[in-house]
């Protein structure tokens, strides 16, 4: 069954601590954490420290995205925060298969991130190293674009690509609550969602997001 994942970088950064305790009381299973360092992306967002506030004070798993260059130099400080799932961006290191590798040694579930100019066909030879698969429906860093509604058609490759394999497909970016419905159609069983939900009534449209994946 999919699942509705929220982003915390689509949250009023002045009322935080408020929309964590909200989605603690819609009882959230995973919490999505984006860590942007300015470079592989143009944003800066939570840096490792803040997450890790963040987590001492909440009962969600959390799934950091790492939006970074080198995360070489930045994996023992994300896995130091607490983060049950680590995800890495394919195009951000020529040694993603280590980085993997370390995430799954520290006992973290290790996901794999994949930009939409990224063919899924470059996965084949990690889906022994990972446990979930980030499909990117929006170019990285920069919120309130659109779908990119190719992406559907590459969430179904990707499907067929993992087989009888147990690994998740996560997707990330201008999804709303017809999105999420049609992400979760053809096999994403995570669907990140920033701006259509924290924009509003975020209870009515919380409700609306998990009623559209069911």
């Amino acid at each position: 069954m999919a699942q509705i994942l929220p982003s915390i970088f689509g949250a009023d950064i002045m009322y935080l601590q408020d929309d964590i305790h909200f989605l603690e009381e819609e009882k959230t299973e995973i919490l999505h954490v984006d860590l942007m360092d300015g470079n592989f992306v143009s944003n800066i967002a939570f840096g490792p420290n803040q997450i890790a506030e963040m987590k001492k004070n909440s009962k969600m798993v959390f799934d950091v995205h790492m939006m970074v260059q080198h995360p070489k130099d930045h994996i023992d400080d994300v896995i130091a925060t607490g983060a049950e799932m680590i995800s890495v961006h394919y195009e951000s290191t020529p040694h993603i298969h280590s980085i993997l590798q370390k995430i799954r040694k520290a006992g973290r579930k290790a996901g794999v991130v994949i930009n939409p100019g990224t063919p899924e066909a470059i996965l084949e030879y990690l889906l022994d190293d990972i446990d979930y698969i980030l499909i990117m429906t929006i170019n990285p860093g920069q919120p309130g674009q659109t779908f990119i509604r190719k992406s559907l058609e590459k969430i179904r490759q990707t499907k067929e690509l993992i087989g009888e394999r147990k690994i998740q497909i996560e997707v990330d970016g201008g999804v709303n609550k017809e999105i999420a419905k049609e992400c979760a159609e053809v096999g994403a069983e995570l669907i990140v969602v920033g701006g259509a939900l924290f924009s509003g009534d975020k209870k009515a449209q919380y409700q609306a997001l998990r009623e559209a994946i069911k």
